[in-house]
C-alpha cells in the first residue's frame, strides 16, 4: 500500500473545495482564451499572407548567445514557433511504441528550429557548457508523469550537442513524488543527476524567494508569506528545460508550462490554492524572477496522456491518450494550446470550459513571460 503523502492529501482536499466553488460559478462568461483552436485553424488554412501565409514556411531563426532562439523579424510582425507533433502511431494498444515517439519528437525539435537534423536542432537551443536543468513533472505518479522517453530524448539531443551527462540535472520539488513516478533519485556527479528541491543537501535558497500577501492566510507554512526558490534553479542549472504534462487542474484550469515550473521552482505553494486566487497571480509573478525567466529555454508539453478532468492527479476515467507533444520557447502560447485541448475534450465530454480558471494564462502574458494571442503564433504542425 502506497504511503500517506501529505502534499497530495493537500491537494486533493484544495481540488474538492475548488471543485464545489466551481458549481457555484457555472454560469460565469468564459475569458479571453475560450476561441476555439479549430476556428483558429480554419482561418490559418485561408489565410493569404500574414501568419496564414507563414504556415507554408519555416520561420528563421538566430542563435543568441545563451542559447536561447529567436524568430527573424523580417516583415515587422514577430511570430511566436509553435509545433504541435501529432503522433499517429505512437500508441499500440495500450503501449507506447518508443520509435515512434523518437521519431515523432526529432521531427517536432526540426520543425521547431528549421534544421535538417535533431543534432543540429538541439545546437539551437543550448551551448556545450550550460548545466542544464530538466524540470518534470512526477505528480501524477506512474500513469500521468512527464513519460521518460522524452526525458532520455531530452537528454540524447543534448549530449549530441556538447552537454555532458554530468552537466544534466533532472528535478521536481518532492523526492517521493519522483520515485512514484519512476524516477529514482540519483546523485552521482559523474552522470545525469536525478535530485528533489527536498533531498538532503539540496533545500531552498534563503535568499532568493517571492514575497507576496495574495494568498490565503490559514494555508500558509509556519505563516510566512515567503515563497523560497529551490536551490536547484538559483545555484545549480544555467539554463531550464521545461517538461510539464497537458492535463486539467481543478484549481487552475489547466497545469501547463507555467504551473508546473512556478510552483515546482518554490515552497509554501499551498497558500496560493484558495478562492478567490485561483495560482493568479502567484505562478506568473513567481516566474517572472530571472532565476526562472531568463534560464528557460524551451518548453516541452508531455501529451502522451492527457487529462481533461479530476486533476492535477490521476484518474483513470478523466484521462485519454492523446499521442501528441507541443513545443516552444514561450510558455504562454503553449498553455493557450493546453487548454484550448482540455476544454475541447470537456466539451466532447459534455463538461463545462475551465477557461474561466486559468486567468494566470494572461496574467504572465501582461508580465511579458509570452504571448497568449494566437494571431502572434507560426503554428507548425508535425504528423508521424
Amino acid at each position: 500500500m502506497k504511503p500517506y503523502d501529505p502534499v497530495i492529501a493537500n491537494i486533493i482536499a484544495d481540488s474538492q473545495e475548488a471543485a464545489r466553488d466551481r458549481s457555484r460559478l457555472a454560469s460565469a462568461n468564459d475569458g479571453e482564451l475560450s476561441i476555439n483552436r479549430r476556428q483558429f485553424l480554419n482561418r490559418l488554412a485561408v489565410g493569404v499572407g500574414g501568419i496564414g501565409g507563414a504556415l507554408s514556411t519555416l520561420p528563421a531563426f538566430a542563435q543568441l548567445s545563451s542559447g536561447q532562439l529567436q524568430t527573424d523579424i523580417t516583415e515587422g510582425v514577430p511570430l511566436t514557433p509553435v509545433v504541435e507533433a501529432i503522433g499517429k502511431e505512437v500508441w499500440k494498444d495500450d503501449q507506447l511504441d518508443e520509435d515512434a515517439v523518437s521519431e515523432l519528437f526529432d521531427q517536432a525539435m526540426m520543425k521547431l528550429t528549421g534544421r535538417t537534423s535533431a543534432k543540429e536542432a538541439w545546437r539551437d537551443i543550448v551551448l556545450p557548457d550550460d548545466i542544464v536543468g530538466i524540470k518534470i513533472n512526477p505528480l501524477g505518479g506512474p500513469d500521468l508523469s512527464t513519460h521518460s522517453i522524452i526525458v532520455d530524448k531530452i537528454i540524447e539531443g543534448l549530449y549530441s550537442a556538447g552537454v555532458l551527462h554530468k552537466q544534466v540535472i533532472i528535478w521536481d520539488r518532492f523526492e517521493e513524488h519522483l520515485l512514484n513516478a519512476g524516477y529514482p533519485i540519483r546523485q552521482d556527479e559523474g552522470d545525469v543527476r536525478t535530485l528533489a528541491s527536498d533531498t538532503e543537501g539540496i533545500g531552498y535558497d534563503d535568499e532568493v524567494f517571492y514575497e507576496s500577501e495574495k494568498d490565503s492566510i490559514t494555508r500558509r507554512e509556519n505563516g510566512s508569506t515567503f515563497s523560497r526558490y529551490s536551490r536547484i534553479l538559483t545555484q545549480m542549472v544555467d539554463v531550464l528545460i521545461n517538461v510539464p504534462v497537458l492535463k486539467h487542474h481543478e484549481m487552475a484550469g489547466i497545469s501547463g508550462c507555467l504551473k508546473n515550473l512556478a510552483f515546482g521552482s518554490v515552497d509554501n505553494t499551498r497558500r496560493f490554492h484558495g478562492k478567490p486566487l485561483y495560482c493568479n497571480p502567484a505562478i506568473a509573478e513567481i516566474l517572472e524572477h530571472k532565476v526562472v525567466k531568463e534560464k528557460l529555454v524551451l518548453n516541452i508539453v508531455d501529451g502522451l496522456v492527457a487529462s481533461f478532468d479530476k486533476g492535477p492527479t490521476y484518474h483513470a476515467e478523466s484521462t485519454w491518450k492523446y499521442g501528441s507533444l507541443f513545443v516552444s520557447t514561450d510558455p504562454v502560447i503553449l498553455d493557450v494550446l493546453v487548454l484550448q485541448t482540455v476544454n475541447q475534450k470537456r466539451e466532447e465530454m459534455e463538461l463545462d470550459s475551465v477557461s474561466k480558471f486559468s486567468n494566470h494564462i494572461s496574467t504572465a502574458s501582461a508580465l511579458g513571460l509570452g504571448t497568449n494571442t494566437l494571431d502572434e503564433a507560426d503554428l507548425q504542425k508535425v504528423e508521424v
